[in-house]
């Protein structure tokens, strides 16, 4: 083997090692709850107990810190995942409803038909979250809707029944997108999509319904 070839090796196997390391510490650290008491998944393979603290959850999805001190505290949200309802530490979501709006415009010759599609999200804010959070126009950019086979709607607005959100309240959120599947599309379900950064969540999450349970609504117009 000349000596060329070794070092183009060498310069490969040390780049190979420097992705894997840098892949490795992109890797967030997750939590898991094991017997009660959460376990750090490190990105390197190794695991560590968070605390002696051990962790349970009550009826109604509020998660409990038990002391080694004989005392314990609400330490937020139990965490919950299903296609309509999320919970967080902080933030419990769930997908109310979506409605489809109707607007008939009718004219001499025929009449023009719009649609919006609009999503009404509960949330929960725990009152054990240390900051009030809020809403803006901007935070569209945050947000996605799209139907099962892959589509996209735009969202037009994200809106709320409070200007502040503080902890321990609960909140409406309407959001609404444009259009709506059509009859020729056959969309099973549709999603909304909440990304890191709006209302504070840290992690994206997905609440989606069956369009066989989509509401229908006639409208007089659009905003």
């Amino acid at each position: 083997m000349t000596k060329k070839l070794t070092t183009t090796i060498l310069l490969a196997l040390a780049l190979l090692s420097f992705i894997t390391a840098a892949h490795a510490e992109a890797v967030s650290p997750e939590v898991v709850t094991v017997d009660g008491r959460e376990i750090l998944l490190k990105a390197d393979g190794t695991w560590v107990y968070r605390s002696t603290d051990r962790f349970t959850d009550t009826s109604d999805g509020r998660r409990v810190r038990l002391k080694d001190d004989g005392s314990w505290q609400y330490a937020g949200n139990a965490p919950l995942t299903s296609k309509e309802q999320v919970r967080t530490t902080d933030h419990a979501l769930k997908l109310e409803k979506v409605v489809i709006e109707t607007f008939k415009k009718k004219t001499q010759k025929s009449s023009r038909v719009k649609t919006q599609t609009v999503f009404y999200v509960q949330l929960n804010y725990s009152a054990q979250a240390k900051n009030s959070i809020g809403v803006a126009e901007s935070d569209t950019s945050l947000l996605e809707v799209n139907d099962n086979n892959g589509k996209n709607y735009k969202v037009l607005s994200i809106r709320t029944d409070q200007s502040e959100i503080k902890p321990g309240t609960e909140s409406i959120l309407q959001i609404r997108a444009e259009k709506s599947p059509s009859i020729w599309d056959d969309v099973k379900s549709m999603q909304v999509v909440f990304k890191p950064g709006i209302l504070g969540i840290e992690k994206a999450i997905t609440l989606s319904q069956r369009k066989t349970d989509f509401l229908e609504q006639d409208v007089d117009g659009f905003d």
